[in-house]
């Protein structure tokens, strides 16, 4: 049996329902990562999700308003992934990259997966930092880990002045243009990482 990863980054309240960073348009991804949580779960992958979790003087506040400040409910996962919570490893992290934290690397050191599945949002920032250097030390250590990012299971916000579709392809396409594979998964079909339909 394959040896697989699925992420969920990021799919909190703070970015979806509520609070300055929150749109809502980003629940067009839910069914599909809650799908994608209902496979993970019956195959027996191992399953992590990232939480923007930040204390009020965080550093991370000099470029974005304070948002999912911890003990909040914006710092909680979305009620349709939370729903789960006892099926997955929640890791909290208080920068964009969730690479970064103490508790990935601590995983990364004791499991070699050969498969990663990467959900959530968003796009161009927590997710596409978290991919390329998740690519980048696997290329780096020799591990066989392919990295795979869903682009109808990612989605990124949109503003006046931050475009969300536009800045969502380009990620997948910078993504895709540093080995990852970027993916369409079908919410009724069973994920097969190895062969699944490529851009």
């Amino acid at each position: 049996m394959k040896n697989n990863l699925l992420v969920v980054v990021d799919m909190v309240n703070g970015f979806i329902n509520e609070g300055p960073l929150a749109d809502k348009n980003i629940n067009k991804i839910t069914g599909t990562v809650v799908n994608e949580i209902k496979k993970a779960i019956q195959k027996k992958y191992t399953i992590i999700a990232f939480k923007d979790c930040h204390m009020p003087d965080d550093a991370e506040f000099k470029d974005f308003p304070p948002h999912c400040i911890g003990g909040t409910s914006q710092s909680e996962l979305i009620p349709e992934v939370k729903s789960y919570e006892n099926n997955l490893i929640v890791i909290e992290k208080n920068t964009t990259n969730g690479f970064n934290t103490k508790a990935f690397k601590n995983l990364v050191k004791g499991n070699i997966w050969d498969n990663v599945l990467v959900v959530g949002c968003c796009t161009d920032i927590c997710v596409l930092q978290f991919a390329t250097n998740f690519n980048e030390f696997n290329k780096n250590h020799n591990r066989p880990t392919k990295i795979f990012v869903a682009e109808n299971g990612v989605y990124t916000f949109d503003n006046s002045e931050h475009n969300a579709e536009k800045n969502h392809q380009n990620a997948l396409q910078r993504m895709q243009d540093l080995g990852i594979s970027v993916v369409s998964l079908k919410e009724k079909t069973n994920f097969q990482m190895h062969n699944e339909k490529t851009r």
